[in-house]
């Protein structure tokens, strides 16, 4: 079949013009998947590192509800333990304490990415500790208590820094197994009630 050039340029035109459209039409889908995916993650598991060094184990779960909306729990153990000489009759006594603490939060993403950047949190906090001293019952103290708080979560690879920080109020009872030591409850473990403010970072990963 024999094309003059009029005819091989119209064809060649319209080969471009369909390569043209189908092109257009592939990184329209790929645009309109890449904008609909998150960049941040809908699930991170975290912890407070700090904690650790004080003897409490806690680890914290956030799952995204929405693109503005998540919740997080996090609970953790309590531990710890130590001896002290009575400088007066040399006995050594050792104490022991035990306890956990559950945080039930609820946070809200303005930037529309559940699980990255700024955000604002309501939470509950339930706290109880029990200390034995010379392997008896001294006393059970428990703390509870709420708070509203600003942060930010850095997500980047995997891995996730929370911050956050804003006032807090905290009500603390306390269980005595001798009513004759209740005098000594704030002098030997202080642990302040009312209105304070409420800070931390946690470390994790998300996906």
């Amino acid at each position: 079949m024999d094309l003059d050039l009029a005819s091989m340029s119209d064809l060649a035109g319209k080969i471009y013009n369909d390569m043209k459209n189908k092109f257009l039409i592939v990184l329209f889908l790929c645009a309109t998947s890449l904008s609909a995916q998150s960049d941040g993650p809908g699930q991170v598991v975290k912890a407070n590192p700090f904690g650790f060094i004080v003897g409490q184990y806690q680890f914290g779960y956030e799952h995204a509800l929405t693109d503005q909306i998540s919740v997080q729990m996090s609970a953790g153990i309590l531990t710890g333990s130590g001896s002290a000489t009575d400088s007066i009759s040399m006995e050594t006594h050792t104490s022991k304490r035990s306890g956990f603490i559950v945080i039930p939060e609820f946070r809200f993403y303005p930037g529309d990415n559940s699980c990255e950047g700024f955000y604002i949190a309501a939470l509950a906090r339930y706290r109880t500790v029990e200390w034995v001293v010379d392997g008896n019952e001294w006393y059970n103290k428990n703390a509870i208590g709420a708070a509203a708080v600003l942060g930010y979560q850095w997500y980047g690879d995997g891995l996730m820094i929370d911050m956050f920080f804003g006032p807090q109020f905290k009500s603390v009872s306390t269980e005595w197994f001798d009513g004759t030591l209740s005098e000594l409850d704030e002098v030997l473990f202080p642990e302040g009630e009312g209105t304070g403010v409420r800070f931390g970072v946690n470390l994790g990963f998300g996906w």
